[in-house]
Parts: C-alpha cells; sequence; structure tokens
C-alpha cells in the first residue's frame, strides 16, 4: 500500500519526487565529502604530529622606569628570548613580527621585528629593546605603579605577534597569527629588595 501511494505521488506531482531525489543525493555527497576531508585530517595529523610553538624569556633588564607626576612613563626595556620550532616534518615563516610591552594592560613599547624562518626543530633567537616614553591612564595605574615600585619587581608583560605561513616538503601555505605572552617579573631599577629575574616560559595563542 506505502509503495502504491509513493507512486501514485510520484505520478501526480513528479518535480517533487525529482526534488527528494536530488536533495537525498546531495546529502550523500556531502557525508561522502565530509568522511574523506576526515581521513585525511586524520592521515595528515598522524604523519606530520603538529605540536604547538614553544616560547620562553631567557634574561630581561629593566634598566629605567620611572612614571612622573602626569602619568608619563619613561622606560628602557631590553629581552631576550627564544622561540622554538618543535616540529619534526613542518617548517616555518614568521611575517609581520611585532614585539609589544605592556604594564597593566597598557601598551607601553612597540618594535618591528624583521621576518625569520625556522626549520624543523630550530630556535631562533631575539633581543626586542624598548626605550622612549608613553602616557599612561588612570589614577588605579600610578597607585599600582608606586606598590610595585615599594616591592622592588614589576610586572610587565611582554608580547610577540607574527602571522605563520607553514612549510611542508615544497608546499607553502597560509597558516593562523601567532600570539606569544611572555609575564614577567623584574627588579625596579636600583631597588635594594626586587627579587632577581627567573627565565619565563610564554603562553602561546592561536
Amino acid at each position: 500500500m506505502g509503495s502504491a501511494s509513493r507512486a501514485v505521488s510520484c505520478l501526480c506531482c513528479p518535480c517533487k519526487c525529482l526534488a527528494c531525489g536530488l536533495l537525498s543525493c546531495l546529502c550523500s555527497i556531502l557525508v561522502s565529502l565530509l568522511v574523506v576531508v576526515g581521513v585525511f585530517a586524520l592521515i595528515a595529523y598522524l604523519i606530520f604530529r603538529p605540536h604547538m610553538i614553544a616560547a620562553t624569556v631567557d634574561s630581561a633588564s629593566l634598566t629605567h622606569f620611572a612614571l612622573s607626576p602626569t602619568s608619563s612613563l619613561a622606560y628602557n626595556l631590553t629581552v631576550a628570548m627564544t622561540v622554538r620550532n618543535p616540529n619534526k616534518r613542518v617548517g616555518l615563516y614568521y611575517d609581520n613580527v611585532e614585539a609589544l610591552a605592556l604594564y597593566k594592560d597598557q601598551r607601553f613599547g612597540y618594535r618591528p621585528l624583521d621576518s625569520f624562518f625556522q626549520a624543523t626543530e630550530a630556535s631562533t633567537k631575539l633581543s626586542p629593546e624598548f626605550h622612549g616614553q608613553q602616557l599612561l591612564q588612570g589614577d588605579v595605574t600610578a597607585a599600582e605603579f608606586r606598590k610595585e615600585q615599594a616591592d622592588g619587581n614589576f610586572a610587565i608583560t611582554v608580547g610577540l605577534n607574527a602571522r605563520l605561513r607553514v612549510k611542508v616538503w615544497a608546499f607553502k601555505v597560509h597558516g593562523p597569527k601567532a600570539k606569544i605572552t611572555c609575564k614577567l617579573s623584574l627588579p625596579a631599577p636600583g631597588a635594594a629588595n626586587g627579587s632577581p629575574f627567573q627565565p619565563t616560559d610564554c603562553a602561546v595563542w592561536f
């Protein structure tokens, strides 16, 4: 009875049956494509085993860090950091590289850096320097500055942003934008009670 009803329905409205058939066919093709893409993605992962890049601040020197009554920050900061590509089969190009320095989420330093390439399992040394003056906003920031100066250590964040390109064999494809964030504790210039700087691992985001 059901088959007869469907036959009658198709005879009455052949366009409807054709549309249903096309929709069913498209759904089958889409599911097949998703399965194929998933299989290829799994195979690529098993072959290349991609790993997150790693970064460490090896040393940092804060030779001048002073806040004026008008909240103008004068600074002189030097950082030595290592960025490592831990992948065994993937090379990385770093383009549009920029180094940032922030205090209480306010950027006070900016330095563009040269683009560079990292072969597999390679490390790159970077030494951005920040010096100048920058106006900070807010009374809270000034109060926190005075407190940290009295404690002998300043909490400063150094960031590194870059647009990645991925090299696999002879192929190069555009990758994500990498954001490296390093939260540092630096002894205040001239402070006798400041804790010495310790090498610090950085967080990496895409």
